[in-house]
């Protein structure tokens, strides 16, 4: 809920109203098909960025664990897809074209979650259909340059950072670089939001 008095905030970027970056989301038509999953405790997060990353790869949002409400797993019983969850598992494959090249006539479609270290860590144990799933993991890469949330350890990426590092190792750095370029401006004005200089 927002806070009383509070300025309003663009509900899919989560920046106040006259910053929204909205208009120029750079929005991808890949071959590959992507799901955000995001944890429900994150669904009214401003500086949650799993919503602006389905906006950005026209992805759905399936939300996980909110009270009452079943969790929508149609978008992930698609028989036309094959589906690779994004998540360092123990024995997880990296993430590559070749570890997630999909059954000859079906279309790739990668997983995303969306939520703290230990949230996503509980989505990709238990949350329906997900556990079931292949798991990969990203190659080691460049360190977040999200410093609006503190990461739980040097390696971990923000959602849109994650979502980014498969465009570029699926799609080439060519496709991911508006991504980046986006979210680095993105988070330069969340941070300026707090009075904080963007990171270095």
């Amino acid at each position: 809920m927002p806070r009383k008095n509070s300025r309003p905030r663009c509900p899919v970027c989560g920046l106040h109203s006259e910053l929204c970056m909205c208009a120029a989301l750079p929005v991808r038509d890949l071959t590959t098909a992507f799901i955000v999953v995001q944890h429900n405790r994150e669904r009214t997060k401003p500086t949650s960025t799993g919503r602006v990353a389905a906006a950005v790869l026209r992805a759905p949002v399936v939300y996980y664990g909110a009270q009452g409400e079943a969790m929508d797993t149609a978008p992930l019983e698609d028989p036309s897809l094959d589906y690779f969850v994004l998540f360092p598992s123990p024995d997880a494959p990296a993430l590559s074209e070749a570890t997630t090249t999909p059954a000859p006539g079906k279309r790739r479609c990668v997983v995303v979650l969306d939520g703290t270290w230990h949230q996503c860590s509980r989505m990709a144990r238990r949350a329906a259909k997900i556990c079931e799933l292949p798991h990969r993991t990203l190659p080691p890469g460049p360190p977040s340059r999200w410093g609006v949330r503190t990461p739980p350890h040097p390696g971990a990426l923000c959602t849109f950072e994650a979502a980014t590092r498969v465009v570029e190792l699926l799609h080439g750095p060519e496709a991911a670089a508006p991504m980046a370029e986006f979210f680095a401006e993105l988070s330069a004005r969340m941070l300026g939001m707090r009075g904080r200089p963007p990171p270095t």
